[in-house]
């Protein structure tokens, strides 16, 4: 049997290979007749050799593939994974082959092919996992929740998903400290987000904002690096400046309709200091430069979701672009 397990939200990707794995390993009799490989560098040649090896005395033999190189589409010198690729549909029906990726692969690829039209014969299993879309992240926020014994308020999931990185890994590591924090009760509230979640991501995304008003490179390229040297993922600031962006649309409208900054804080549920400098900010754009930024930046994120864009990468020049904007 080969299970491939891919997608780019590595939380769900993690988790999935953790049930498969587990009743896998505890059922073998040797652990000699269990391999865990981290596989960036694994040849063709080298495959063959781990995926032809026989069980010693138990039944199965169970061979784990992590990242592997040749199917995440890294360079290869010759036709290495359609090598791998031809090796793959001789593994013994005495390995359980687990192909764990944390990238989405692509359906062009060798390996994925083979793995494909053994699927189709039942002879293998593809899962595949990608970041829930926004829509969805307050569902994945209760069921993160649920899974603790806990409930959580509307309000709570809201203002959680506001002040977090929309990685599912992170919200869950958020829902541990806010279970402790609200021992013993098993009902998170949004008191106890706003007591324990930080809200320093409005500062960073206004100061790289403020620094690409200004249309000044050097000043934008500095505030961008030390946010990525923080330790910030280029998809938590790409997600956070959609979010930014349509704040700034909306104060933009209240500004061309001749409305105060008490007008926008009266429609917004965010803090009135966020408000009010979204308010200001809003000022040094036009309207259709900040829809055309908006619609660029759905269009980014959803080319990062299917795997087209290098994350990093995307995030620079819109970032770039925005700087040559301004500056002109």
């Amino acid at each position: 049997m080969i299970t491939l397990i891919h997608g780019g939200e590595s939380y769900l990707v993690d988790r999935a290979a953790r049930d498969l794995l587990q009743p896998l390993r505890a059922a073998l009799t040797l652990e000699f007749n269990y391999e865990d490989i981290q596989a960036d560098a694994l040849n063709a040649d080298a495959f063959a050799e781990k995926a032809g090896t026989l069980p010693f005395i138990d039944a199965l033999r169970v061979l784990v593939l992590r990242d592997w190189g040749l199917l995440a589409g890294k360079r290869d010198k010759g036709t290495g994974a359609e090598r791998a690729a031809a090796y793959l549909e001789g593994t013994p029906d005495s390995t359980h082959l687990a192909l764990i990726a944390h990238v989405l692969v692509a359906p062009g690829n060798p390996i994925y092919k083979v793995v494909a039209a053994m699927e189709r014969d039942k002879r293998a299993r593809i899962q595949r996992y990608e970041p829930p879309r926004r829509s969805d992240r307050a569902g994945w926020v209760r069921k993160l929740a649920e899974e603790r014994g806990l409930s959580i308020t509307p309000a709570a999931v809201r203002l959680l998903l506001e002040r977090s990185q929309p990685d599912l890994r992170l919200l869950d590591q958020e829902i541990v400290k806010l279970a402790l924090y609200s021992s013993p009760s098993t009902r998170i509230d949004d008191d106890a987000v706003r007591a324990l979640v930080s809200d320093s991501r409005e500062e960073e995304i206004f100061a790289l904002t403020d620094s690409l008003a200004s249309g000044r490179p050097g000043e934008v390229a500095g505030v961008l690096q030390s946010l990525l040297d923080a330790g910030r993922e280029p998809t938590w600031l790409l997600y956070t400046l959609v979010s930014h962006w349509r704040r700034l649309l909306q104060a933009r409208a209240v500004r061309d309709r001749g409305g105060s900054v008490a007008d926008l804080q009266a429609k917004s549920s965010d803090h009135p200091f966020v408000v009010e400098k979204a308010f200001r900010q809003a000022a040094n754009y036009t309207p259709a430069e900040l829809d055309r930024g908006f619609h660029d930046l759905l269009r980014i994120e959803e080319q990062i979701k299917l795997g087209e864009l290098d994350a990093r990468l995307a995030v620079e020049g819109f970032i770039l672009e925005q700087v040559l904007s301004a500056a002109g």
